[in-house]
């Protein structure tokens, strides 16, 4: 059997079954961050992400800046899916030797920029050559003990909330890769900052965490119609999207009515988002949103999880569907 035959995750699932955690870890391989205790009081998170150049990014639109920016960024959103504060990360960087000594400066720029914003210590590294870059960025965080939010915990009957927007950031790569098309307004600048400059949900992490009342969480990193898929399958649940519920920017809308495209397509199965995808249970629903908005943050019940045997489904525009299995899947071939 070939990688793209058993994809991503049954990859992870092959080379992780005979993995046994240590006794001090809480949370090990399948969730947003890895837990583990070291002291008394806080737990300790710890996650790890990869960009690989052509594969997620193009220096052909994506700046050194933005790029060190979107590298940290997507670390600290795993953190905030858990409910942590980041803290403390590391970055492996390969590089080709003919780069420019400016150009990594610029990405050290943007590192700079999103560890200032979000309160986080560079603390290390390493670097080597190679033929294409490479980012490689190990972060480490903390949560209060028994506060971490897990993607296991969905029971039916729960409601299915979100953050913020999505599909903006598939909306932005559309036009960061059709520059032909963008006729350069304010509205086609927002989406294509929502791919380049995600903004990490952390305060809405630590404000979940502490309410109470929600079950499991995880960020919108692989799209919607797979990131609820994780969810189902580390809670054994399914769910039921309701697509009108889904929100969706102005500035999607107007470009996907442009392009004669269905917006919310972008938005089940685009990915990058980076908002939090939460289950909470229904007595609790309103309170936990009520939480969210005195602190300015946006949030829409987009579907309820239902008991498991049904599959994923999307009721849209008075039609019941299986909801398609899209998003981002590393190892897929065409037509997986």
């Amino acid at each position: 059997m070939q990688l793209g035959e058993l994809g991503e995750f049954g990859l992870i699932e092959l080379v992780t079954q005979d993995i046994a955690p240590g006794a001090e870890v809480i949370r090990g391989i399948g969730d947003d961050a890895a837990v583990y205790r070291v002291r008394e009081g806080d737990w300790q998170l710890v996650t790890t992400d990869t960009l690989v150049e052509e594969v997620h990014f193009s220096l052909e639109y994506t700046t050194w800046r933005d790029l060190g920016w979107k590298a940290l960024a997507v670390n600290i959103s795993d953190i905030a899916a858990m409910g942590g504060r980041p803290l403390y990360a590391l970055i492996s960087l390969c590089l080709p030797v003919d780069s420019d000594v400016v150009t990594v400066q610029e990405l050290y720029t943007g590192l700079g920029e999103v560890a200032q914003a979000f309160g986080v210590s560079l603390v290390g590294g390493d670097t080597v050559s190679g033929l294409s870059v490479v980012l490689s960025i190990t972060l480490i965080g903390a949560v209060e003990a028994n506060r971490a939010v897990f993607r296991s915990g969905a029971n039916p009957g729960d409601l299915i909330i979100v953050t913020g927007t999505l599909g903006d950031s598939a909306a932005g790569l559309f036009l960061l890769q059709n520059a032909d098309y963008d006729a350069g307004s304010e509205a086609k600048r927002r989406l294509k900052r929502a791919h380049l400059r995600p903004e990490p949900r952390v305060e809405a992490g630590r404000l979940l965490s502490a309410t109470g009342g929600v079950t499991a969480m995880l960020d919108v990193s692989d799209g919607l119609s797979s990131d609820i898929a994780h969810i189902g399958r580390a809670s054994q649940v399914d769910s039921l999207l309701w697509g009108e519920n889904i929100p969706l920017s102005d500035a999607l809308r107007d470009l996907a009515s442009a392009l004669g495209r269905d917006p919310l397509e972008w938005a089940l199965h685009g990915g990058e988002d980076y908002e939090l995808l939460f289950t909470v249970t229904r007595g609790q629903a309103d309170r936990v949103r009520d939480t969210l908005a005195a602190s300015g943050i946006r949030s829409a019940v987009i579907g309820e999880v239902t008991a498991p045997g049904r599959g994923n489904r999307l009721e849209y525009k008075g039609r019941l569907e299986t909801l398609p299995q899209g998003g981002f899947n590393h190892f897929r071939m065409s037509g997986k």
